[in-house]
Order: structure tokens, then sequence, then C-alpha cells
């Protein structure tokens, strides 16, 4: 009796992992066949690894026998970029916290360390990694750097790029790549590229489209659209590259994660939570403008039609207010600082109640709890209409936020639906959840013309871009040409195509011209996240 390919395969990684490091049963590939996504990809098989030695003998394995490997930390993608169809590597076992210099303010760490663990861990040393993102309470620290995460506070302590001081990667090739800023001119290029000659490849790719590529920059405050080839460039013209930069935001298609050195933060002694009711929606935009040169830390919103449909008497929401506004800041003279939005900026605009200002942490979460509520109570709304994430995550510049939430009103009454609209205005960034049944053909249609008005809009009439953080995956792929055009697209695959040459690392995640629908599965069984 023969043995087939497939047996081959699994037995490779059962020798090299034993049984409970591999996992290849109906129930588990059920499981990892999810993320937080739309999409449904079922895996051949999952490894678990305890070491970055097991991670590059998953890479030699999966290398030798053709099948692709796709990194995975919480299984929190909202973009289906955790699944993939050959081995799925679950990064959680690599959890340790390896070293703190509370000196230099840095922490390093394996992937699989959950955010949360790791804030518990700062905290009671003084510090913090000020990244909060919606999944804070579940994700782990490799997701992160993969997706370029950030979140409520993103409008001013920006995304985990700005976090990461240097990375291991193992690369496609099965070689360890010391992932940091180095400079061109030197000897410790020169040693990197004997190691890893794709790099130059790299350089010089990103060298011969630096006009197009600094030319596609989009007026945004952040993004999750690919590579971030326009700060690489800008990083080589002096001199440097930031070879860390290059994978924080590849969502795996480049190498995997095994350890990140992250910049930490002093906690702030003090916050204030500052909550606001607006009797009309035009004063939103005006107001955020008018609040942001005080420096916030957090600037969140949700319109009117949205605090509807959280349900506004059990969270004591005024029933005439057409839009609530959360606004929290750590830095300053607090008191002084509420004094003047109360005596100087509130006057100027329709409150529905006067400003209430907390600074006792108990009651800055009851504020925050409607806006933390929101999807919650969108995924426990009776009926057959779901908050699918299909248009979930757009950015646009902060000063037309007012109009894009606009725009997003009239394209939901347009297709006869409701939706969540809510997000960190602060930054442009706003999330997106109309209600729908994908498995009702007419909605299903209506679904696909939507998003098709959706991505025009986002992309034309606002020059922004269809992910402020939660990456591209496989739910924005087809997309990705149109973001950056055809030559930076196209400089972005060879960036691609130089450091995994077989396409083994996450295929189908970010570079694919398969439709947004493609990858759903399930639908029918399912609830979305």
């Amino acid at each position: 009796m023969t043995t087939s390919p497939k047996d081959e395969f699994l037995e490779a990684l059962r020798e090299a992992f034993g049984v409970d490091g591999v996992l290849d049963d109906e129930r588990s590939l059920r499981e990892y066949s999810t993320d937080a996504s739309p999409c449904f990809v079922v895996p051949r098989a999952i490894v678990r690894p305890r070491s970055e030695e097991d991670v590059v003998r998953v890479l030699e394995i999966c290398s030798e026998h053709g099948v692709p490997i796709t990194p995975r930390a919480a299984g929190t993608s909202l973009s289906g970029a955790a699944i993939g169809s050959g081995v799925v590597l679950d990064t959680s076992r690599l959890a340790t916290i390896r070293e703190f210099d509370p000196r230099e303010g840095w922490v390093r760490v394996e992937p699989g360390v959950p955010l949360a663990d790791l804030n518990a861990f700062l905290r009671e040393r003084g510090f913090r990694l000020p990244l909060e993102p919606g999944s804070l309470d579940w994700c782990r620290i490799g997701g992160m750097v993969g997706h370029n995460a950030s979140g409520y506070q993103s409008v001013k302590y920006g995304q985990t790029r700005d976090y990461v001081l240097r990375l291991r990667i193992v690369l496609a090739d099965g070689s360890v790549l010391e992932a940091r800023d180095v400079p061109l001119h030197g000897t410790e290029w020169s040693d990197i590229v004997s190691r890893v000659p794709a790099l130059e490849a790299v350089r010089r790719s990103l060298e011969a489209h630096r006009e197009a590529i600094l030319g596609s920059r989009r007026p945004v405050k952040k993004h999750s659209c690919g590579y971030d080839l326009a700060h690489i460039s800008e990083t080589l013209d002096r001199g440097v590259f930031p070879l860390a930069d290059l994978f924080v935001g590849s969502e795996g298609t480049l190498g995997i994660i095994t350890e990140a050195t992250l910049r930490v933060l002093r906690v702030p002694p003090r916050t204030v939570t500052l909550l606001l009711f607006l009797d009309a929606f035009d004063d939103l935009g005006p107001l955020v403008r008018d609040l942001l040169p005080l420096g916030p830390c957090a600037i969140e919103g949700i319109d009117g039609d949205s605090l509807d449909v959280l349900g506004r008497e059990a969270y004591g929401i005024p029933p005439q207010a057409r839009a609530m506004l959360l606004v929290e800041f750590d830095e300053g003279d607090l008191e002084a600082l509420v004094a003047r939005i109360v005596r100087e900026v509130a006057p100027r605009y329709r409150l529905t109640r006067p400003v209430e200002a907390a600074f006792d942490p108990d009651r800055q979460a009851a504020l925050w709890k409607a806006r933390r509520s929101l999807f919650p109570t969108l995924l426990r709304r009776p009926g057959s209409r779901r908050p699918w994430g299909f248009v979930e995550d757009p950015i646009v510049p902060t000063a037309r936020v007012p109009e894009f939430i606009e725009f997003l009103t009239e394209l939901t009454r347009r297709y006869g639906t409701v939706a969540g609209i809510y997000g960190h205005l602060g930054d442009g960034n706003t999330h997106y959840r109309p209600l729908f049944d994908p498995t009702d053909p007419g909605d299903f249609e209506r679904m696909r013309a939507l998003r098709t008005d959706f991505d025009d809009a986002v992309l034309d009439r606002f020059r922004g871009a269809p992910s402020g953080e939660h990456g591209i995956g496989r739910i924005r792929a087809d997309i990705l040409p149109r973001v950056w055009g055809p030559e930076v697209y196209a400089a972005m695959r060879s960036v691609k195509d130089a450091l995994d040459p077989r396409g083994l690392l996450n295929p189908g995640v970010m570079f694919s011209s398969a439709a947004w629908w493609e990858a759903w599965g399930g639908l029918d069984a399912r609830e979305p996240l």
C-alpha cells in the first residue's frame, strides 16, 4: 500500500512535533477555518510550535512538500488573514515576556503574548503599551504587528508600527532575520545582504519606483493597506533601511514573527473622560476640529441612527441626541482643560445636555460602555440580517469625517437596511456595519452593489483608504491595486516575490484578484464577528 503525499506531509509534521503539536481532526480543522472575519478556509493541519526552532522546522517541512503556511495568534483578524488552506501556525504557545528594561523603556516578547497580559505585567511596573484595539481583551502581539493595529487611542498614540523597535523573523527559506533599522552604508548591511540577498532586491525595487510610491500617498492619518512603502522609501532616503517596518502590517505574507521588541510608555497618572451629546449631527465635525488642538488621547463618536440601534434607554441616551462624542485626555492640567472646554468650546454647539466629565475610573468605564457595546448589540439584534464585516474599516481625511458619515447614512438607506456607524473620529477611521442576510439572493446582490458604491466613494470621492487598522486580508485584496495604483501595487508584489518566491506564506491574503465574497462560506451556520 502506497503512502499518499498528504499522509507523508502529516507524518513529517507528527514526527517533528508529536501528536500534541499537530492537529488535523475535524473539530480542530473547523475551528481554525475561521477567524473574526466572514471568511472560511479549511486548513490541512494546525501546528502549535513552542520555540523559534519549531517555527523554522515547520517552514522547512512546508517548503519541502510545497504546502502553504499561515501564522495565527488569537485569530481575531477581521480581514481573513489568520486562515489558510495549508498549515495554520498557531503561535499562542509562544507566549513568554522575555525581557523588560524600564530605564530604556522597552519590552521583548514572543508573538503569542496577549496584549491584556502584557499590559497587566507592564502596569505593575508603571508602564504600558498604549494601543487599544477593539479586541484588546483577546488579541496577541503577533497579530497586532501583522495588522499594524491601533484602536481607541490612535489619535494620540498611533499604530503598532510606532512601537516596534525590532523583530525576529523566520523567512520563507527558514533563515532567521533580526529586523531593525540598518544603515545602508556600512558592513552591517553588507553582512545582512550576504545572508538574505532578497533584501537588496527589495531595496532596488523601492528605489526604482520611488517617485510613484511617494506620489501614491493618500491624505489619511494612518492605514493598514499593505506594505508601507512610502514610509520605508522616505527612511531609505536618509540612508537607513527600517527592516522591522517592512514586516509590520505584512499580514504573514513575508515571514513569521518569533519575537518583538516594543517601545513602552509610562502610565499617565490621571485621565479624564468627557461625554457630549449633540442635538445636531452637523455640529460633530466642527466640535472634533475644536477639540483636536487640545491634545486628546481618544475621540470616539457614534451617529444618531446608531444610537437608535444601540438602544437609547438602556444607556441613558437622550431621545433627541443626533450624535454622541467621547473624549479623553491624559496629560496636562486636566481640571483646567475641562473648565476650558465647558466655558469656551461647549457653548458654541447645541448640546443635548451639559458636558459630563469623569475622573473616577469606575465612572469612566461606565461612560465608555455605550461605545464598546455597540457592535455586540448589533450582533444580538433579532432577525436574519447580521452586521457582516465587508466595509467595516474605512479611513478618510479627518476634515471630511462628518461628510463621510452622512454618505454612509444615505448609503445605508439607499440599500434598505440599518447600520452601526461609529469609530475613531479623531483620526478619520470609521467602522461601518450595515446589516444584511447574504444567504438571501436579493440581500447578497444589495451587498455587492453597496460594496461597489462604497469602494468608489472611499477611494475617489473622499481620497481615503479601505482599511485604517484591520488590514487587507482576503476581504479587501481585490481593491488593493486601486488603493495605490498599478505601479506601486507591482512594487509591493515585487517585495513579496523577492522574500517569498514560491508564494507559500499566507497565499490569498493581500495579493489576490478573487472577489471579496469568494472566501466566505457556511454563512447560514455562523455568526459574524
